[in-house]
């Protein structure tokens, strides 16, 4: 009883705060400002929330609020719980825009309140940086900082089929901070020159697995053949290390070809070699393979399909994962206002070392419907199927999301 009461405080206190924004968001003719009559209207109230100096923006970037029932919130074989979750997210950015130079930072929080089981309650939070600067018309500079903390797989999230596809089971605390500078130099109209260094780490809490850290440092040589086919040869250095001093070190070479088709329809492949000294200091040697098409038809419609097969090290095993794995995503605006989205993962691997196999079968979709401009009403379905020759670690999940969002 007292799950429920602290349920039901949470969730009133979500959807009073965010009621009103939502409110003003769905009424742009509510009210205005003039010298008339005070009236409110959907540019003044964002007016209000951005600031606007010398290039500088400073505003509220998203606000969503929605209810999800999850049939497995503990990615459990056995004894699984499910549950409803008062889900509600905001975000902020502050973005700059110079003759040379530009960046942006977006940070987001999203709260989960669960029903039966409260002490899941969790606020996860993400902040993305980016800064990019022209030193010349031939030179360049990018950089990325990527900090995201949560406590499990969030189906609104890109990752989210990747991150069950290699992880753990359960729900545990899970800090990851990715940070990558990329210099590019043209050194004619046809060749290209970047230099790029990755760095990762990853923390957990409540669970036995060993902090990780990964430095990776490479270069591509890309050369433009004509205005639809662009080829490129690649070498990078990656070194991964666990807390307790296991590590591996990879050595990849990858030659790759980007050819458009019609303007809207490009294919992407490549092939390379992997040279790895594992953790249990055994060398391998061996292939990659990759290949995507991509049909991009506007910002709302487009369409895709890859393909990739690697030996790959992640943040939860010290072992290398021979993987392969594939995708599909479509995603089409069908009305002026109703829109939808449709996603397939599938990927199959098995541990070198240890034999642990899993295998993931996920399918995603996203029906919206548009409300104005700014807000729009979201029914997500996903659903996750983990198979391995341990049966503890199999899994199945079902998630459903209907709510409220608000993009600025």
């Amino acid at each position: 009883m007292n799950n429920l009461i602290k349920y039901f405080k949470t969730t009133s206190l979500s959807f009073v705060v965010f009621f009103a924004a939502f409110f003003i968001a769905a009424n742009p003719n509510a009210y205005s400002f003039d010298y008339h009559e005070p009236v409110l209207s959907i540019t003044n109230f964002l007016d209000s929330l951005s600031y606007d100096y010398k290039g500088f923006n400073i505003k509220l970037t998203g606000i969503s609020v929605g209810e999800t029932y999850d049939d497995n919130v503990t990615f459990e074989n056995e004894n699984e719980e499910d549950d409803f979750i008062t889900d509600a997210s905001i975000g902020f950015g502050i973005s700059y825009v110079g003759k040379a130079s530009s960046f942006e930072l977006v940070g987001n929080l999203h709260s989960q309140a669960f029903m039966k089981n409260n002490e899941f309650n969790n606020i996860s939070e993400d902040i993305d940086f980016s800064f990019n600067h022209e030193f010349s018309e031939n030179d360049r500079l990018s950089v990325k900082n990527f900090f995201v903390y949560s406590e499990a797989p969030l189906f609104f999230r890109d990752d989210f089929f990747d991150e069950q596809f290699v992880r753990e089971g359960g729900r545990f605390k899970h800090y990851t901070n990715r940070f990558n500078i990329d210099y590019t130099k043209d050194i004619s109209k046809q060749i290209s020159v970047t230099v790029r260094y990755m760095n990762d780490l990853n923390a957990f809490s409540e669970v036995d697995i060993q902090t990780s850290y990964l430095n990776s440092g490479g270069f591509e040589i890309g050369y433009l053949l004509s205005s639809a086919t662009r080829f490129s040869v690649s070498y990078d250095i990656l070194h991964r290390q666990f807390e307790n001093a296991e590590d591996a070190l990879v050595n990849t070479i990858t030659t790759g070809i980007r050819q458009y088709i019609t303007k809207k329809l490009y294919f992407d492949g490549g092939v390379g070699v992997d040279f790895i000294d594992s953790f249990d200091d055994k060398n391998y040697t061996r292939p990659l393979y990759f290949a995507s098409v991509t049909y991009e038809v506007d910002e709302r419609t487009s369409a895709g399909i890859s393909f990739l097969k690697k030996n790959s090290t992640n943040a939860y095993t010290a072992d290398i994962f021979n993987e392969w794995r594939t995708a599909i995503n479509f995603e089409r605006q069908i009305l002026e206002r109703f829109g939808c989205a449709f996603s397939v993962f599938y990927g199959d691997g098995e541990y070198v070392s240890s034999n642990f196999e899993r295998e993931l079968f996920g399918v995603k979709t996203d029906l919206t419907y548009d409300i104005n401009k700014n807000l729009r009403a979201d029914l997500a379905y996903s659903y996750s199927d983990l198979s391995s020759n341990i049966e503890t670690t199999e899994y199945e999940k079902n998630t459903i999301f209907l709510g409220l969002i608000a993009e600025f």
